[in-house]
């Protein structure tokens, strides 16, 4: 064989392999929210390729940067200018997305998953036959309230919330709160982001709204937000407002700078998702005042519950894949390795030497445990059952008894999704919500505007969306 062809049989011959390997190890990209500003990402990120490739599926996964701001704007904002990861990370604003076949339709793969189809919760599984685009394998997202546990133990106040709780209880254990305690103000909420929910988790049921549409004295569906009973209720917080026991900047206020005025005890209570989001306020509370959380149950009222309300239609949140992609078998093997014992380990327990460090016969949660998110790919612990005892418990006691007030007092949805030809009102509609919300509970309008806000509702659209409602709703 001459010296020219036998250099062009070996470049032939490292093309094929080179092929053969980029085949065998494709390139996933993934967009997860806040995951491209972690600074343990490129660990975490190895150690999932690591694994992976343990177990056969090997792959490269690329962290997809996202610009700041809102993070659901900003992920349709990519989509749209053709820039589609093969992971994406919903929250919010990917129905939109799905209405233009865009998302692959995950039934198929969770039934041949090896670990997801396991764990998914009954919730979610209905979710998944309904709107089969996302993918979440978390417990029902509701949020409960806490307290300083050093707070809680020398406020008679606050122990009658835990015994009898009403709004009356609430509304004087806010009122302490300011006056024995040295709190600014007695609750503290995201408003920026999504108005007065986490007001509404709390105190929606015991306003007697318990649902997304509710049937009315006629028997007929009403949306709860159009309600006397709504009405009640914004009435109680503008007398929250007023009286300086809400937090006045909650309308500017974010997830961080909430938290952060509740560990440096400016606000007495906020609300945060059971069990996660409690169990990461109860550590950095333990870090910053040394001391720990209690949550609270709900208010009883015309009704009891935690929201938000629980939602069987669709998940609020989680992993799509994109009829585009290319690889979209190796993205799915990235969603069921992180629900293997493998992945569960490195999403649950961390970076090994920073988050825990591994002894002979057991594994001991650092100082840093505290600072590792354990929920990058879905809230839930099901089926994590570690290979070694842990030092302590992963959860802290708040979490744990926060997700127990969240499974006894969730409340289960009842809605159905907003038809394409409605879904420009119902934006409109939701907007003119918004607006008087926060003009209401700001005393920037009084009470009696709610009543004009109705009929720009029913104006907007409120009348045919509650037309259908009735032949949708059983």
């Amino acid at each position: 064989m001459k010296k020219h062809s036998i250099v062009l049989w070996l470049m032939v011959a490292m093309l094929v392999t080179g092929v053969a390997l980029a085949g065998a190890q494709p390139k996933v990209r993934l967009v997860l929210k806040d995951l491209d500003t972690d600074p343990n990402a490129a660990q975490f990120i190895q150690l999932i390729e690591k694994g992976m490739a343990a177990a056969g599926t090997p792959v490269k996964i690329e962290i997809v940067k996202v610009p700041s701001g809102n993070y659901a704007e900003k992920i349709s904002l990519m989509i749209m200018s053709g820039d589609i990861p093969d992971i994406i990370y919903f929250q919010g604003g990917d129905d939109k997305i799905a209405m233009q076949n865009l998302l692959e339709d995950l039934r198929p793969y969770v039934a041949k998953s090896k670990y997801i189809k396991n764990v998914l919760d009954p919730h979610s599984k209905t979710r998944l036959e309904s709107y089969p685009y996302l993918v979440w394998v978390a417990p029902p997202r509701v949020r409960a309230p806490v307290i300083r546990k050093d707070w809680f133990d020398t406020l008679p106040s606050a122990k009658a919330v835990a015994t009898n709780p009403t709004v009356d209880t609430y509304y004087a254990l806010f009122k302490d709160l300011i006056q024995k305690k040295g709190a600014k103000f007695g609750i503290s909420i995201t408003g920026a982001t999504n108005g007065v929910e986490e007001l509404d988790s709390i105190f929606d049921g015991a306003f007697g709204i318990t649902s997304t549409w509710m049937k009315g004295a006629d028997g007929q569906w009403v949306y709860c937000r159009v309600t006397p009973n709504e009405k009640q209720k914004l009435e109680f917080y503008a007398k929250l407002y007023k009286e300086g026991l809400l937090d006045p900047e909650y309308l500017t206020k974010k997830w961080d700078t909430k938290e952060q005025v509740f560990y440096e005890g400016k606000a007495g209570i906020i609300a945060g998702v059971a069990p996660g989001s409690i169990d990461v306020y109860a550590n950095k509370m333990m870090k910053t005042q040394n001391t720990t959380l209690v949550p609270l149950p709900p208010p009883a009222g015309k009704a009891q519950g935690l929201g938000p309300f629980v939602d069987v239609i669709k998940e609020s949140r989680g992993f799509a894949i994109p009829v585009t992609s290319k690889v979209k078998d190796a993205a799915f093997a990235v969603l069921d390795f992180m629900w293997s014992p493998a992945g569960l380990k490195i999403a649950k327990l961390g970076i090994p030497g920073l988050h825990y460090i591994e002894e002979l016969n057991r594994y001991v949660l650092t100082d840093k445990y505290a600072e590792w998110y354990n929920g990058w790919f879905g809230d839930s612990f099901n089926g994590f059952v570690p290979d070694k005892p842990l030092s302590r418990p992963i959860m802290t006691e708040a979490a744990v008894e926060a997700g127990k007030l969240a499974v006894k007092y969730m409340m289960p949805d009842k809605t159905f999704l907003i038809p394409e030809q409605y879904i420009a009102n119902w934006d409109a509609m939701t907007n003119l919500y918004k607006e008087y919300n926060a003009d209401i509970v700001t005393g920037k309008k009084p009470i009696s505007a709610f009543d004009e806000f109705v009929q720009k509702w029913y104006s907007a659209g409120g009348t045919e969306l509650t037309k259908y409602a009735q032949t949708k709703l059983k």
